[in-house]
């Protein structure tokens, strides 16, 4: 798979007190690749939560992650560490595959927040991709709309489709999507044969650095690591 660097066109925020202007720029940026990357001067955890709270709380309402955290550090872990339920459980150290945050949820939050606390060395790049620019033909994105897929989340597993009914959110993870016909078969293997085919921007995220997602358009991983590189992000979620 061959990668793209992301394009750095940055806001800088260098204060937690962030400007609403600063914010409605990003929204315009946000529209428009799908993403932001944000530099700022922080170089601690505490500051740069700070600095991740304040563009997230302009946005929206907070979604809780692992243990209804509404803030959270992750960092890589081997498959026999991690939640049981998660990407990690099934990947581990090696490619984190590309993902809508929240998948498992009836509705995906609308935007990730990660901020780089520390990089880690070797540092490991953040992979993006618009899945609006995947080029579905208008005959696959009927396939997505309406054959249906299992939300496998334990007890509360749900029946869905790919592709919300007005085509404003794309829900894909490899960790809990599961076909129950050939419909759904079919349709889980278009978005991972196109997503195979892209070339996903690439960004190796460095301190203070913060990288807005619009969820509900960009699907986001990461290239393979190895234990113990010191690697860090901060992750705040939002509902909007």
């Amino acid at each position: 798979m061959g990668t793209k660097k992301l394009p750095l066109q940055t806001y800088g925020v260098l204060d937690p007190r962030v400007e609403r202007t600063t914010i409605e720029a990003d929204h315009t940026e946000l529209s428009k690749r799908g993403w932001q990357l944000f530099t700022t001067e922080a170089s601690n955890a505490e500051d740069i939560t700070s600095v991740m709270g304040a563009i997230g709380d302009r946005l929206g309402a907070r979604a809780v992650g692992r243990a209804r955290a509404i803030q959270e550090v992750i960092q890589p872990v081997a498959a026999g560490q991690a939640h049981a339920r998660s990407l990690s459980a099934k990947f581990g150290l090696g490619e984190f595959p590309l993902h809508v945050e929240l998948s498992h949820r009836p509705r995906p939050c609308r935007y990730v927040l990660l901020g780089c606390i520390d990089p880690g060395v070797p540092s490991t790049a953040t992979r993006l991709i618009n899945w609006r620019e995947l080029g579905f033909s208008a005959e696959e994105r009927d396939a997505l709309t309406s054959a249906p897929i299992l939300v496998n989340t334990g007890r509360r597993s749900f029946y869905a489709t790919l592709l919300s009914q007005e085509h404003g959110f794309l829900r894909f993870d490899p960790g809990c999507i599961e076909a129950v016909d050939k419909r759904g078969q079919e349709a889980i293997q278009i978005v991972a044969d196109l997503l195979a085919c892209a070339i996903p921007h690439e960004h190796s995220l460095i301190q203070g650095e913060i990288l807005l997602i619009d969820n509900w358009v960009t699907l986001h991983g990461r290239g393979p690591t190895a234990a113990n590189t010191g690697r860090q992000l901060a992750r705040i979620l939002i509902d909007g």
